[in-house]
């Protein structure tokens, strides 16, 4: 109940997102006085806002300038400048340079500037370049604040995180063209994480090793070992944000949406898998195994297919000049980040997308919990056919096992986008709720080896592994040890002594291939049974 009233908050938010399309308040520009067009728009200033991009505040209109041309803000109202820490009048002009990274482009005047200093953020410093050549910072056409040499935080900063402006320091009148940096940089606790990956890892291992491998523990091994890849690339990401090239930061950002994507459609397959097996529609003829195989490859293709559109979509966008870097959907990948865009991004194209499929494997596991019901009621059939009984008790005890992991990646998963959202949309979460994320991100490996892994069937599957691994490599000591003594050593004497040795008999050479194939076909039996 907990996750589905979570999933339901969500979308909720989801939708009201969307529909107000909002910017930042940061980045609001009091339209009021504009001129008022027959369509619903208004122009100001030589900028038509639509009504998507007006927002109604306290009786006056605002327009959200930064959705429609690139922008920066300035701390201070025009014919002001920041002395001694507060606005003043100042004759200081306000000269803006635009760069493509370190170069210097003519770009000047495609970007508006907006009048705001306003930071209700915990994280706030001034950049002065002239004090700290560390603080060299580089304004883009697209209004990113690029900092190359930055070691504190992250080298790229939004419009609405920073402010410019003339600072006046000291009695001598001392100046220098500063920004403000204005963020709540949250550090995204990785610890939880770490402490899973090697549960999941040794999941993966155990299940590659078993001498049965069906279909259930392919798709199991292939959830976890892409959860693993997905939580080693955030790690990497989240640990070292300031040695990643920024091309390079892109390509790990798109590869580490692609594995949690991955990892959640490999638990939908699943969920899939199991209600199509209490609902008897299964399909693919043949064998139980060539079946197998076939249902499997059509899995792979669901679940590694559509996060790879998901993917390709968002590396479109990222990469695209036509869109503009403020727009809603502009994924901003690489974008002072080794991820998505903080807000609607993020939203749009990992949380949504991962509450949409919970909530899908949610609506399975009823149906299928029903269906369970109802076989269980129907003793009759289960009696004869003893077969069926097998099956469904190990379809039950699988349905089970999912059910749970379900429950846990749910509320996991639910607790994280409710804090993500909470932060997003109020600005700040206590350090504890991000504690009880990153702990339930540490239980859920542990959880997953634990349900999966310590059961008395897979301590038997491993028991058998070893004692065939045991038998085939004692029986290939006895083959070589067999074949020394049968081919070797005759030759070998022969060569020394050739002229005192007596030839070998008929009869006891084929008494020797006689037995080389009673040992090939108690091999060929071992051979067949580990595959």
């Amino acid at each position: 109940m907990y996750v589905i009233v979570s999933l339901t908050f969500i979308l909720g938010v989801s939708a009201s997102v969307f529909a107000a399309n909002a910017c930042s308040d940061n980045l609001l520009v009091n339209i009021s006085n504009g001129h008022r067009l027959s369509d619903g728009k208004i122009e100001h200033e030589g900028v038509v806002y639509s009504e998507a991009n007006q927002i109604e505040l306290e009786g006056y209109a605002y327009g959200c300038v930064c959705n429609i041309w690139s922008c920066v803000r300035k701390c201070c109202p025009e014919g002001f400048a920041v002395i001694n820490g507060t606005c003043q009048k100042n004759d200081a002009v306000f000269i803006l340079n635009v760069y493509n990274y370190t170069e210097q482009i003519n770009a000047t005047d495609l970007i508006r500037v907006v009048y705001n200093r306003n930071c209700d953020k915990k994280l706030k410093f001034v950049l002065s370049p002239l004090t700290e050549e560390v603080d060299a910072f580089y304004v883009q056409q697209n209004g990113f604040l690029y900092l190359p040499l930055f070691t504190e935080g992250r080298t790229v900063y939004y419009p609405e995180e920073y402010c410019l402006d003339t600072f006046v320091f000291g009695d001598d009148g001392e100046s220098d063209f500063c920004a403000v940096v204005c963020t709540d940089d949250k550090y995204r606790f990785t610890h939880g994480m770490i402490i899973s990956m090697p549960f999941l890892l040794l999941t993966f291992l155990v299940y590659a090793i078993l001498p049965d491998r069906n279909l259930h523990g392919k798709c199991l091994m292939c959830y976890v070992i892409t959860l693993f890849g997905a939580y080693a690339l955030l790690i990497f990401i989240q640990l070292y944000p300031n040695s990643i090239e920024m091309d390079a930061c892109k390509a790990l950002g798109i590869m580490c949406l692609f594995f949690f994507m991955v990892s959640f459609f490999w638990m939908s397959v699943m969920s899939i898998d199991i209600f199509l097996a209490f609902s008897g529609r299964r399909g693919f003829s043949g064998s139980r195994k060539e079946a197998e195989r076939k249902r499997f490859l059509l899995y792979s293709a669901y679940a590694w297919g559509m996060p790879l559109l998901l993917v390709v979509v968002v590396t479109s966008l990222s990469v695209t000049t036509d869109v503009e870097a403020n727009t809603w959907y502009n994924p901003g990948m690489g974008a002072g980040q080794c991820w998505l865009r903080d807000g609607i991004p993020t939203l749009l194209y990992f949380y949504l997308p991962m509450a949409l499929l919970i909530i899908i494997n949610i609506l399975l596991f009823c149906t299928t919990a029903c269906k369970i019901k109802q076989v269980k009621q129907d003793t009759a059939v289960l009696r004869k056919d003893e077969s069926k009984k097998h099956s469904y008790e190990n379809d039950k005890q699988r349905f089970n096992l999912y059910l749970k992991l379900l429950l846990a990646m749910g509320v996991n998963w639910s607790m994280e986008i409710i804090s993500w959202i909470v932060d997003w949309q109020i600005g700040h979460v206590p350090p504890a709720v991000w504690y009880i994320t990153d702990f339930c991100n540490a239980l859920y490996g542990v959880f997953v080896f634990f349900i999966f892994v310590f059961k008395r069937n897979i301590w038997k599957l491993l028991k058998k592994r070893l004692v065939l691994t045991e038998l085939v490599f004692n029986d290939s000591q006895m083959f070589f040890y067999r074949y020394y003594m049968t081919i070797g050593k005759p030759i070998m004497a022969r060569n020394l002594t050739s002229a005192y040795s007596p030839r070998t008999t008929a009869s006891s050479l084929n008494h020797t291939i006689t037995t080389d194939k009673n040992f090939a076909n108690d091999s060929s039996v071992l051979t067949s049974e580990v595959a």
